[in-house]
């Protein structure tokens, strides 16, 4: 069984026992453990909205990086149709250098003939001409000038005709040759330069769009890897989002359980507060009378007024507040007296300490039980100078201020609280 619930069998069986009873210890620390909770709620909560917040704005820098993305690719689809083209132009000018290739061979091949043939006919022609002026004599001309009459002067001229024709046909087919030969040189150049021009245009061309298909496809690349970095981002914020909405319901389960914890104790109080006026009226009907407890109120059931726990300045006062480090808007349900760290805490009244330990964000705590149903507690202590059962004096050190559990500095927080639920301090000091 746990220590408070022990506490709190002890504590009922008391009241059944003793004219004046101590309060119930577990009433106070489940107030403040509901407390804790529900501070643990406004951070979380706080958290929560945090997370949304980031969420949102990230989810509009992914919005923003998919539009810059999209105008993006639909450059890099333009621009990779205009490759597309690009290459079936040098495609084209490939088909045509075949066919130029082609038509280029076959001029060389041409030219080779001609060369040939020409060769032929010059040597042919050399040696002709040569053997002519080998076997000639000198009487072969003569016939024309000896003739003896005009037949035979015909004859003769027809016959030197015909020698001199046959020469000077073959001479301007020699000729002929020669300026085929040249013109199927100049056309040869021409195709080769045109080859040359043609395939260096087109290459150049299909160079130029591929360069810029690949700028722009690098900076499509960055782009879908910074919304890739803002998709792992927002999965982190998603996984901590549920993080943070799982930790609220189970602290709202746990705030509703303590809830019924306190609902129990306050029913149980009433129950004792019953059965012990039932037994103040069966003694006083058999004339008997009861006592007062001994020690414990020191004042405070006559009216009178708590100590300071410590010497310092009241930098927070009990009420409303923003929480200055969670930011969210909650009970501040006690009051903060800053001092430096190591000063002693003294009781504010005498009483019973009920709690000492870590209790969460208290950090180290002691809850005093003061009766009447009024209890104290002395939170972000360095050190405890009291233990559970012990009876104290007010003004009896029971501590030391620090900065333990959730504080932003060293300083005692104090709180006042009647049947469990936290007053203003003021108005017992």
């Amino acid at each position: 069984m746990p220590a408070w619930q022990r506490l709190l069998t002890a504590f009922a069986l008391a009241a059944v026992l003793l004219p004046a009873s101590l309060p119930l210890p577990a009433d106070a620390q489940s107030q403040s453990d509901l407390d804790e909770v529900e501070s643990q709620i406004d951070e979380a909560e706080a958290e929560r909205e945090r997370l949304d917040g980031e969420r949102q704005a990230q989810l509009d820098q992914l919005d923003a990086i998919l539009a810059e993305q999209q105008a993006l690719q639909a450059e890099l689809d333009a621009l990779s149709a205009e490759l597309a083209t690009a290459q079936g132009e040098l495609d084209d000018r490939e088909r045509i250098l075949a066919a130029t290739t082609a038509e280029l061979e076959a001029t060389e091949q041409r030219l080779a003939d001609t060369r040939d043939q020409l060769d032929r006919q010059e040597q042919t022609y050399e040696s002709r001409v040569r053997q002519s002026y080998i076997s000639a004599r000198a009487d072969q001309t003569l016939p024309v000038f000896n003739a003896r009459n005009a037949a035979e002067f015909a004859q003769a001229s027809t016959y030197l005709q015909a020698i001199v024709s046959r020469d000077r046909a073959g001479y301007e087919e020699i000729d002929v040759l020669r300026r085929r030969i040249e013109a199927d040189e100049a056309e040869l150049e021409r195709l080769r330069g045109q080859q040359d021009a043609d395939r260096e245009a087109a290459q150049a061309e299909r160079d130029r769009v591929a360069e810029l298909v690949d700028a722009q496809a690098a900076v499509v690349a960055q782009v879908e890897a910074q919304a890739e970095e803002k998709r792992t981002v927002l999965a982190g914020i998603e996984a901590d989002r549920d993080a943070a909405d799982a930790l609220v319901a189970d602290l709202e389960a746990e705030s509703a359980r303590i809830e019924q914890e306190l609902a129990a104790a306050a029913a149980a109080a009433a129950e004792a507060a019953a059965q012990q006026e039932a037994l103040a009226q069966a003694g006083s009907a058999g004339g008997g009378s009861t006592s007062s407890s001994p020690g414990g109120s020191a004042g405070v059931a006559t009216g009178g007024r708590f100590i300071m726990p410590v010497g310092g300045r009241i930098s927070s006062e009990f009420g409303y507040r923003v929480h200055p480090i969670s930011g969210a808007r909650r009970l501040h349900a006690g009051m903060d007296i800053a001092a430096g760290s190591g000063t002693p805490i003294g009781a504010a009244g005498a009483g019973t300490v009920i709690f000492a330990g870590w209790r969460g964000g208290y950090g180290n705590c002691i809850i005093i039980d003061h009766g009447g149903g009024i209890a104290t507690l002395y939170g972000h202590q360095s050190s405890l100078a009291a233990s559970v059962g012990q009876s104290v004096s007010a003004g009896q050190v029971i501590g030391y201020v620090g900065s333990t559990g959730y504080s932003t500095g060293p300083h005692l927080h104090w709180e006042v609280r009647v049947n469990g639920s936290p007053t203003n301090p003021r108005g017992y000091i």
